[in-house]
């Protein structure tokens, strides 16, 4: 029997701040009886696509699952799509990221309204971490979920944004014992499935650490594919098309966690 799990993909974007955000989720009072709760914390609007297909099996086993996201996108501009970045892009990229998810059948999206790029260069970024530690405490407590997922240290493709997202939820994750006892885990490729020769590159992780093997089916892809097909303004439509292909290819229907573990017997040697 599947866990009731709400996948929260928490998606920064837009004017939203973590107060009025909370205040449109629902309490776990008026959850009881209904869809286990998982939340997954990524970084830009397309994020919930490296772990899409996992994300629509869930929702197809009746697990509420919500798409929050921690920077608006506004940055992400391509030589195709001719949107300029700034406010158009963000409402596009908002547009594209509650197609997604309708078509992955997760909840509605929530966007918390983080800049692209978390203001780095500007030295904008401790007081946008700050914020995003705010907003993760406040759903945790809030929303007492089952599962959260978000980036490992590899963050995929390693920018910046998905690294500073995972790290800032673990932190928070580690920071106390949460209502519920949630558990986090981190989705990722295991190493040896993508080559020098692989039509895509992304980072990865060792198997022996990724020790949660979820199987995937043909209508999880499926779904995955309409879902790449929203993101118009990131890719272009062969893109579209080949990208879940090769993903289904490379995870050869297994989607793969390593969890977020430690050692519950209290010891006084590093080396025992």
């Amino acid at each position: 029997m599947v866990t009731r799990i709400i996948l929260v993909l928490f998606i920064i974007s837009g004017h939203s701040t973590p107060e009025n955000l909370l205040a449109r989720m629902p309490s776990r009072e008026k959850q009881k009886g209904k869809s286990p709760i998982l939340l997954a914390i990524f970084a830009h609007p397309d994020d919930e696509l490296l772990t899409g297909a996992a994300l629509a099996h869930y929702a197809a086993k009746n697990a509420k699952v919500y798409v929050a996201i921690a920077t608006d996108g506004a940055l992400g501009t391509t030589d195709f799509a001719n949107i300029p970045a700034g406010s158009r892009l963000v409402a596009a990229r908002q547009e594209e990221m509650k197609c997604s998810a309708k078509a992955l059948g997760l909840e509605p999206p929530i966007f918390i309204g983080l800049p692209d790029q978390m203001n780095a260069a500007t030295g904008g970024l401790p007081a946008q971490l700050d914020t995003l530690r705010r907003a993760v405490s406040s759903l945790l407590t809030t929303l007492k979920p089952d599962v959260i997922v978000t980036f490992g240290a590899e963050g995929w493709t390693g920018h910046p944004d998905h690294l500073l997202t995972g790290t800032i939820v673990t932190e928070v994750f580690a920071s106390r014992q949460w209502p519920g006892n949630p558990k986090l885990y981190f989705s990722a490729l295991p190493t040896g499935s993508i080559t020098k020769t692989s039509w895509a590159k992304y980072r990865t992780v060792d198997s022996s650490y990724l020790t949660i093997k979820v199987s995937l089916d043909e209508a999880d892809y499926l779904k995955l594919r309409a879902a790449f097909n929203c993101h118009q303004s990131q890719y272009r439509e062969t893109v579209r098309q080949k990208l879940p292909v090769f993903l289904e290819n490379t995870q050869n229907h297994v989607a793969m966690f390593r969890p977020f573990l430690h050692n519950k017997v209290i010891g006084n040697s590093l080396f025992e």
